[in-house]
């Protein structure tokens, strides 16, 4: 069951975030996970493993500008939001606040005002796509990039070959529900090539830093047009929904590649 958890945080003293917070986000996360269970913290440390989560940047108001980042303007809430592919994840986070009202990012407490969860299962994911339809818009919310195999240059640019097959494998490996064949995935990227598009997109590209590292990733929306209305059709929705819950591209588990989907209504 894929659950969001937003928190909304007032620091008790102001202090300077990045400019990208992406992951001060995923540091805030294993860091309640390890005081939680140490050994479920440790496992989702290791390399090349898709990991069952994604995070957002933090969001707050900034009263001043600084080298290295912004003031957080402490009378003002923060709110941060991690989504969990696993239920049992979000479960295991949960139990931290069971206890706790109050989290440490870098040397300030900040306490929870508010806790948000929202939740849908697999097959209510599913079934929340009726029937297929004719185009939908993603909207790129944080800088995203997709990755090249064999290079170290990142694809700038939404393709559909690109995001939704890997989409699909994140639904196989997290899926309690109606999982695909090996035969099923790969009729599955032969349609999207032959009946999928980007017929409209506003993007831009934006410069991520990381502490010492940078990454430059693509913002602003793109608009997806599909000839058949069949049951890859109605995959592909659903795929463009579960996204909200996992990000897309490199490094989604550190606030890259979070996005919105919205219905374009036929004419």
């Amino acid at each position: 069951m894929p659950v969001e958890v937003c928190l909304e945080l007032f620091g008790e003293k102001s202090v300077v975030l990045p400019f990208f917070t992406g992951y001060v986000s995923r540091g805030l996360l294993l860091h309640v996970l390890r005081v939680v269970d140490p050994s479920l913290s440790s496992s989702l440390h290791k390399s090349d493993v898709p990991k069952p989560y994604s995070v957002t940047p933090i969001k707050f108001r900034a009263k001043e500008k600084r080298e290295t980042g912004y003031i957080v303007d402490s009378s003002f809430p923060c709110e941060v939001c991690f989504r969990f592919l696993r239920e049992s994840l979000a479960q295991h986070f949960l139990k931290y606040f069971y206890k706790s009202s109050s989290v440490m990012i870098y040397d300030t407490v900040f306490h929870v005002s508010s806790l948000r969860v929202h939740s849908e299962d697999y097959k209510g994911l599913w079934e929340s796509v009726e029937e297929p339809v004719d185009a939908f818009r993603l909207v790129f919310r944080t800088p995203t990039y997709l990755a090249v195999l064999g290079s170290d240059h990142h694809y700038l640019f939404p393709d559909h070959m690109r995001i939704f097959p890997n989409l699909l494998r994140l639904w196989n490996m997290f899926s309690d529900y109606k999982k695909f064949s090996k035969e099923e995935f790969l009729e599955y990227r032969s349609w999207l090539l032959r009946n999928m598009g980007v017929s409209q997109h506003r993007l831009s590209t934006r410069i991520a830093y990381m502490g010492d590292k940078k990454a430059v990733g693509f913002v602003g929306w793109a608009s997806y047009e599909m000839k058949k209305r069949d049951e890859w059709n109605r995959l592909t929705c659903v795929l463009a929904k579960y996204a909200e819950y996992s990000n897309v591209g490199g490094n989604r588990t550190g606030g890259f590649g979070v996005t919105k989907h919205t219905e374009i209504k036929s004419k």
